[in-house]
């Protein structure tokens, strides 16, 4: 019954309001449930609906385990405000040698937060690390033109790639390329149950699966210690009993990803909005029936109004996307065989199939982000007009995230990180040897031509073009079908300063933050 009502146009809107009121009067009873004794006014305590998954920053792809470790791990550059990249371990560097070669001078001082210093050798240990298979790291790809790792001095690090590689430095930003000890990459203790051990602005000090993380400040930062001195991040059910312990103040800060919440948030409350990297599409397996038929996943692509999804299942709140993100590359949404819904060409491509009908498996999850049921209803109910079948298969994230991965799914509705340059984007993905091929199951070589030349050019034009070629064809051959684009919203108690929102969803900037 309930999906029959989400199939009118705007129904999902009064359902979800509904639901979510009904869900806000019971998480007012819930954040006094999870209130805690009063801690002291300059800590933090963060709410979220996920837990971390893993203590490996290589190996990470969960939104709040990357969220989390980033306040814990450093990495060589950083991307700040206005998708810039600054310095991050590293100072400063220098491209030479046609832009095969590049030095990097390491910032001095910087310890490890075991006390022991951080040089070029945890530097090339870690890079090694990435590289080598066996790790899985997910970054992998992104630095694999790497081709030989120099350490004239302990701070000084000189990369050797095997192309010109433009995008590289956007490569060695975040927490799946955070710098190890050496000594911890030699003894094996990255990872599993080995506690992390960073340079970055927190010392991790617990984890207690299914509840919390907690921090506490690194005084020895490079940067300076921070003012506020312990994080905790408190596991929430979801976003309404969020909100509640954000009003009653047991919870200062949070991630939220529903707009319908957002919407709640009263005057006591700060609310702190910028447009997303990050992107929603429905992801296929184009290795399995029925979505090995280009023409079966172009009927798909052309029963979805993705204007409906964005007012409908976003309330609005954020853009129609195309593969790219990254600003100053961005896809053309009109350049699409369906750029509106057309249901008529829906069915002759499904004709073209030798069908006249369709049914095919979702994986969706179910605690992944706030509003993932709700897109997947919307989805069903417009994919129904075509005659096409969405069944869903809905699943706890801890149980998405290694399907996902193993590509386990005929189709999955996800909710993918962006990044600041489609190189570092999309190449683990679309390249006939990226770590992540599996899971986006479509390469060619024409892919694998136009990434190169996206990576080896400084020419903006160059680059352009081919980054426009690569989105052509993944959109005429509907290898996704690319939804939207959210944004990040951060809801904070008044007295939270100093912290700047990123495109990226970093909580890193709460080493500038302090509450007053």
């Amino acid at each position: 019954m309930a999906i029959h009502l989400i199939a009118l146009k705007g129904a999902l809107v009064r359902i979800t309001k509904k639901i979510a009121f009904s869900a806000l009067a019971t998480a007012l009873v819930a954040g006094l449930m999870i209130a805690q004794p009063a801690k002291a006014a300059t800590d933090l305590t963060i709410g979220t609906v996920l837990d971390i998954d893993k203590l490996d920053p290589h190996t990470s792809t969960n939104f709040e385990t990357i969220r989390d470790l980033g306040l814990v791990y450093g990495s060589l550059v950083e991307v700040g405000s206005g998708n810039v990249i600054h310095p991050g371990l590293a100072s400063s560097w220098v491209f030479s040698n046609g832009g095969k070669t590049l030095t990097l001078k390491l910032r001095s001082g910087v310890k490890f937060h075991d006390g022991t210093a951080f040089d070029s050798a945890d530097v090339k240990a870690t890079l090694e690390r990435i590289l080598n298979t066996a790790t899985g790291a997910v970054a992998r790809s992104n630095v694999s033109t790497i081709a030989s790792i120099a350490t004239p001095t302990p701070s000084q690090v000189v990369l050797t790639l095997s192309v010109p590689n433009v995008p590289i430095l956007a490569a060695l930003d975040g927490v799946n390329v955070a710098m190890l000890s050496s000594d911890d990459i030699a003894a094996g203790k990255v990872g599993g149950t080995n506690k992390p051990n960073g340079t970055g602005p927190y010392k991790f000090v617990s984890w207690t699966a299914g509840q919390q993380v907690k921090l506490s400040a690194n005084t020895s930062y490079w940067k300076g210690a921070p003012t506020i001195p312990n994080i905790t991040i408190r596991v929430i059910p979801n976003e309404a009993s969020i909100l509640a312990a954000l009003n009653a103040g047991t919870i200062q800060f949070a991630a939220i990803t529903d707009p319908l919440i957002i919407k709640q948030v009263g005057k006591n409350l700060n609310v702190i909005k910028t447009p997303a990297l990050q992107y929603y599409a429905l992801q296929f397996n184009t290795k399995v029936a029925p979505l090995n038929d280009v023409n079966v996943r172009l009927a798909i692509q052309c029963a979805i109004d993705r204007n409906e999804f964005v007012t409908t299942a976003l309330l609005g709140q954020g853009a129609i996307s195309g593969p790219i993100t990254s600003p100053a590359f961005k896809s053309d949404t009109s350049a699409r065989p369906c750029p509106t819904v057309d249901l008529a060409k829906s069915k002759a491509y499904l004709a073209a199939a030798g069908k006249t009908s369709l049914t095919f498996k979702v994986l969706v999850t179910s605690n992944g982000w706030a509003t993932s049921q709700a897109m997947a209803q919307n989805l069903k109910a417009q994919l129904a007009k075509a005659n096409i079948t969405m069944e869903l298969d809905i699943t706890d994230q801890a149980t998405y995230v290694p399907r996902w991965l193993a590509a386990d799914f005929v189709a999955t509705l996800a909710n993918n990180g962006g990044r600041i340059d489609p190189d570092t984007m999309y190449t683990r993905y679309f390249t006939s040897t990226g770590n992540l091929n599996k899971v986006a199951t479509y390469s060619s070589a024409t892919l694998d031509a136009n990434f190169l030349l996206g990576k080896s050019s400084g020419l903006k034009a160059v680059r352009t073009k081919a980054y426009d070629a690569i989105t052509k064809e993944l959109e005429d051959n509907a290898v996704w079908v690319w939804l939207a684009t959210p944004y990040e919203y951060r809801v904070t108690s008044k007295n939270l300063r100093n912290f700047t929102l990123l495109a990226t969803g970093s909580y890193l900037p709460l080493r500038d933050a302090k509450l007053s």
